[in-house]
């Protein structure tokens, strides 16, 4: 195998889609039953990233994002923008099960080979070169290997196993809130589910001793006319990725939407009937592990819209931090975009192995931008075109740049 990639989510997808473009052969592993990540997983069904803040705004991801959005197209879904009136940001909404089935098309289309239900439990290192994986599904352990590597796990797992150096939160272990969606439905199409609604519903349901309601301001995701959403409001500090500290969050999680709902019944007008139909299934988490890279993103690199030679995705999110009660915005320039060079891709001291997704290198605040699907679709896209070009021998900016420019990335 030239390239394999951990992770099956929009950077996963991306990576492996975009070194089998370059012309590696590409195996992808994904512990969940299907890709997507925490679009399909956690249900977060809304692409942020894909375009900056504007009127009208400007699409910042091309490439393997695209031909995602185009699959769903084909599929019978819009994929176009809508702008938050209250945010004014742009995201594109989707149905989390026909994404599952366009992934699926979307990596066949490329060649790229992936297997679903498999967990990496170790890796093989020497010398800063990544040599393999040791894998395991229900039928017991195998290994993995291959020329390079890409990790787009989410949370730094391969770089973690591999010895790799990384940055939890600010520093002192505080890390952007974790969600749990929750799937509501009988929902009036003419219903006010705006964040400051919602709120005032929150608030007089804490009045009236409805426990468990730990953040008062988000958001129910609708698309127009429907009789259902999903409510991204439930959630918690995660301190840790070990079964433990997630197992308490998932079961903390499960009592706050259910508290969510009975709010919602109670004291927001028109929701008296909503019922939750499922939640999950995991949890979606903003921020665990961050490598410590050749290169750091930096806030001051977001808000004043940096650019760079070294470029090789484009950030398009204003960051949007998830702490306390609310959520905190910090809006770039209208129409412009930060480059994200090569050098946050790949942990120091790594010969053969690139990053992708919320797990690149960048301080907290930055990673407030980075982390959206949009923008992974984008670094993954690079990491997945820097991991085919280590494997052929001949990888640096010019190359890797050049290549994605060939795949209609924007950079």
């Amino acid at each position: 195998m030239d390239v394999a990639v951990a992770g099956g989510g929009s950077a996963g997808v991306a990576a492996a889609v975009g070194a089998a473009r370059a012309g590696a052969r590409v195996l992808l592993l994904e512990r969940s039953p299907y890709l997507g990540g925490q679009s399909t997983h956690s249900c977060v069904v809304a692409y942020c990233g894909f375009h900056s803040r504007g009127n009208p705004p400007t699409q910042v991801v091309k490439g393997v994002g695209e031909t995602v959005l185009q699959k769903l197209r084909a599929l019978g879904e819009k994929a176009a923008y809508a702008v938050s009136p209250v945010t004014g940001n742009a995201s594109i909404r989707f149905d989390p099960e026909v994404l599952k089935l366009a992934l699926d098309q979307v990596m066949d289309d490329a060649g790229a080979a992936y297997l679903l239900h498999t967990s990496i439990i170790g890796v093989q290192v020497r010398e800063g070169t990544l040599g393999l994986l040791r894998c395991v599904d229900d039928e017991g352990e195998y290994t993995v290997a291959a020329k390079s590597f890409v990790d787009a796990t989410g949370d730094a797992n391969l770089a973690h196993m591999a010895g790799c150096a990384y940055r939890w939160g600010d520093g002192d272990g505080a890390t952007q809130l974790a969600s749990l969606s929750v799937r509501i439905d009988r929902i009036p199409a003419d219903c006010d589910t705006t964040p400051d609604t919602l709120k005032k519903g929150i608030l007089a349901a804490k009045a009236a001793g409805i426990p468990h309601l730990t953040k008062e301001w988000g958001l129910i995701l609708r698309e127009p006319g429907a009789d259902y959403g999903y409510c991204t409001i439930p959630s918690i500090q995660v301190d840790a990725l070990d079964a433990k500290s997630l197992t308490e969050a998932e079961r903390n999680l499960r009592r706050q939407a259910r508290s969510y709902v009975e709010a919602f019944r109670r004291f927001v007008p028109g929701m008296e009937h909503c019922r939750m139909v499922s939640s999950g299934p995991g949890i979606g988490l903003r921020e665990t592990r961050r490598i410590v890279g050749e290169e750091t993103v930096t806030y001051e690199d977001v808000v004043s819209c940096r650019k760079r030679p070294d470029s090789v995705a484009r950030g398009g999110w204003s960051p949007e931090v998830h702490r306390g009660a609310g959520v905190e915005y910090t809006h770039m320039e209208d129409g412009s975009y930060f480059d994200i060079p090569l050098g946050a891709l790949r942990p120091q001291g790594m010969k053969n192995l690139w990053c992708a997704g919320r797990c690149i290198s960048c301080d907290q605040t930055a990673h407030a931008s980075v982390r959206v699907m949009g923008t992974g679709f984008a670094t993954g896209h690079a990491a997945g075109v820097a991991a085919a070009l280590t494997a052929d021998g001949r990888c640096d900016v010019a190359s890797v740049r050049g290549e994605l420019q060939n795949q209609d990335a924007l950079i």
